[in-house]
């Protein structure tokens, strides 16, 4: 539910020495979203299982129908989520993503296409599991970027298919 807060200042003039009182009304910009404890654990177990099964065909582990197999052979479309440790959904309806040691080795333009890739799993993921509608899996998810506890990346809130990496 929206609440409208109404506001009133004083502003004065300090040429003139007038006093105006000016009354305005607060709006949010972005309403916040109702996102229950329940659709949270639904979207992580979802994500994590989506994120596993990528990452099993990156490495060969699992065959191209998700059958775990001995001597499978890597599938490269998937080596971005080799350099991802977690995806978790948050109560603000972004996902922080835990990459790994991987990342080290990368520069900003591999840093995009693999978080472009990552982007594509959450949206899938979360429109197959009702979570978001398609129209928002075409706007993108907003993505956060860790590496342990440190931020080293987000989406823009422009566009969540662009981001802002932090280098040195």
């Amino acid at each position: 539910m929206r609440k409208l807060v109404l506001k009133s200042m004083i502003a004065v003039t300090l040429l003139t020495g007038v006093t105006e009182t000016i009354t305005y009304i607060s709006t949010p910009t972005i309403e916040a979203k109702t996102i229950t404890k329940k659709t949270i654990k639904k979207a992580n177990k979802a994500l994590k299982k989506a994120l596993k099964e990528d990452q099993g065909f990156a490495t060969g582990k699992l065959d191209e129908n998700g059958k775990p197999t001995d001597n499978g052979t890597p599938n490269e479309k998937y080596d971005y989520a080799t350099y991802v440790k977690s995806l978790t959904y948050q109560t603000s309806g972004a996902v922080k993503v835990q990459m790994n040691k991987k990342l080290t080795s990368l520069n900003t333009a591999q840093m995009d296409e693999i978080a472009n890739k990552i982007q594509g799993l959450v949206n899938s993921t979360l429109m197959v599991e009702e979570i978001i509608k398609p129209e928002d899996a075409g706007k993108g998810v907003y993505l956060n970027f860790y590496y342990g506890k440190r931020a080293i990346g987000h989406s823009l809130v422009s566009n969540h298919s662009k981001f802002k990496w932090y280098t040195k």
